[in-house]
């Protein structure tokens, strides 16, 4: 089979947010730009929006065969992609952000291992902080087994380069509400019922990161929805109580840093 003749989505979550007017567009070049093409590419709007960003939605709208799913009351990233992930006619649907650049063979890397039977298929990031200047390579376990020892510890998949069958998420019932973490949750779900998993060892997606995602990974509200992971992890025989223990308090910690320490954390040990 010629993997350009296979039908896939993508799907893509946007809320109202300054950064995604300045980046959607490039998000959607790249997309089109690939040297596969999507049969359908699925955005979803989370929330009512402003007059001059709906104009700007059904501008790119005119120049992009997107299909826009616009959510009247926000409703969260997580059950926004559920939404979108109904709407998706393939069986293949590779994830996007709205302020992220897919290299040009991200389909074509991706592809043939959804087509081969791997159930969940993701690969490294390059990030970039909000100027555009290069922070690192953030490098996620390769083989399943290595997905595996992975998951009690961190998050073993890069949401953004992921792809996967429409059918092992409906069968799970998608992605659980969890603070931030849904596609951490969907992962364990997925890994629970034996789906098998593996990560590409280059990056296909340059992202964006810097302090804006380090300021949202921080707080009460983000040590709450540790709390409600690890006991997600647990409620999913995925960990056991002295390492969920561990993490939780470790993690705890790093939360409740100045965020200048926690970026500093988050540059010298979560990336290579």
């Amino acid at each position: 089979m010629q993997y350009s003749e296979e039908n896939f989505s993508v799907l893509l979550p946007i809320l109202e947010r300054v950064d995604i007017i300045k980046k959607l567009p490039s998000a959607l070049k790249s997309i089109f730009a690939n040297s596969i093409q999507p049969d359908q590419v699925v955005v979803t709007v989370d929330g009512k929006v402003s007059n001059n960003f709906e104009k700007f939605i059904k501008e790119l709208e005119s120049i992009y065969p997107i299909e826009i799913v616009w959510i009247n009351k926000k409703v969260g990233l997580d059950r926004a992609l559920n939404i979108g992930i109904l709407k998706c006619r393939n069986e293949f649907i590779f994830r996007a952000d709205g302020d992220d650049i897919n290299l040009n063979d991200r389909f074509e890397t991706q592809l043939p291992f959804l087509i081969n039977g791997y159930d969940v298929i993701g690969s490294n990031i390059d990030e970039y902080d909000e100027k555009g200047e290069f922070l690192c390579t953030k490098k996620v376990p390769i083989t399943m087994h290595a997905i595996n020892k992975t998951i009690p510890f961190r998050n073993p998949l890069n949401h953004m380069t992921v792809a996967y069958k429409k059918s092992a998420v409906i069968s799970v019932n998608g992605y659980p509400e969890l603070f931030l973490k849904g596609d951490y949750g969907l992962w364990i779900k997925l890994n629970e019922k034996g789906f098998k998993f593996k990560n590409i060892d280059r990056s296909l997606v340059k992202a964006t990161t810097g302090l804006r995602m380090i300021k949202d990974r921080g707080g009460i509200k983000y040590v709450i929805s540790e709390f409600k992971l690890q006991s997600f992890l647990l409620s999913h025989n995925q960990t056991n109580f002295l390492i969920s223990i561990f993490i939780f308090l470790f993690r705890s910690l790093v939360f409740i840093l100045p965020i200048k320490y926690r970026n500093y954390f988050y540059l010298k040990f979560l990336r290579n």
